[in-house]
């Protein structure tokens, strides 16, 4: 096997990715908002009272929480007169995985790209979707903190989970998961680059 088409791969890649990178970027509003729809209807089924809306603005996440800042500086909740806490993510720091796969599919010398893209996309979906909900998680739990936690009756074990759930979607999925996605969906190429794969494949 010589190393020409892991060569051509690796340049592909290298042209693919900043443009990709860019049109994810500049489409950030279109392509998150319907993970946005998602996680806002997991946050207020999981945590009833806490959440009043998500809305994108541009490429950043607005959350509105139901709680609100009294005269003493305490926090209270519901929110007062409808003064509700507001806090702001940008969910590309743990979207960046997307850009990443496609450039990857685009790059790989194989058939039916297109539809690899679509499977790929609907792979790394739920990726997405996993960080955002605990990206919210973890504001409500640690910016708004004691009040949150003893409205939803959180336990340590529920907060230290949490916090592992956020560390997980903010550095672990956004690596892992488009590569794990590309292998699995361009088998014949990897076991041409490396055919002891094979094997494992079949097994």
């Amino acid at each position: 096997m010589t190393p020409r088409p892991l060569t051509r791969f690796m340049l592909g890649v290298l042209i693919y990715f900043p443009i990709i990178f860019l049109l994810w970027y500049l489409t950030a509003a279109w392509h998150l908002a319907p993970i946005t729809m998602l996680s806002q209807a997991i946050l207020q089924l999981v945590s009833p009272d806490a959440l009043m809306w998500l809305k994108l603005d541009g490429h950043n996440l607005i959350v509105a929480a139901n709680f609100s800042q009294a005269a003493d500086g305490s926090i209270v909740t519901p929110a007062l007169n409808g003064d509700a806490l507001g806090f702001q993510i940008n969910p590309l720091v743990y979207s960046y995985g997307l850009p990443l796969l496609v450039s990857l599919l685009l790059a790989t010398p194989t058939q039916h790209k297109l539809s690899k893209i679509a499977m790929g996309l609907a792979l790394i979906l739920p990726t997405e979707l996993f960080s955002m909900v605990f990206s919210v998680l973890k504001t409500l739990t640690f910016n708004v903190g004691s009040t949150f936690i003893a409205q939803q009756s959180l336990s340590q074990t529920g907060v230290d989970a949490i916090a592992l759930g956020y560390q997980v979607g903010m550095l672990l999925l956004p690596m892992i998961a488009p590569l794990v996605i590309w292998v699995g969906l361009n088998r014949e190429f990897m076991t041409q680059l490396a055919p002891q794969l094979e094997y494992a494949f079949k097994g």
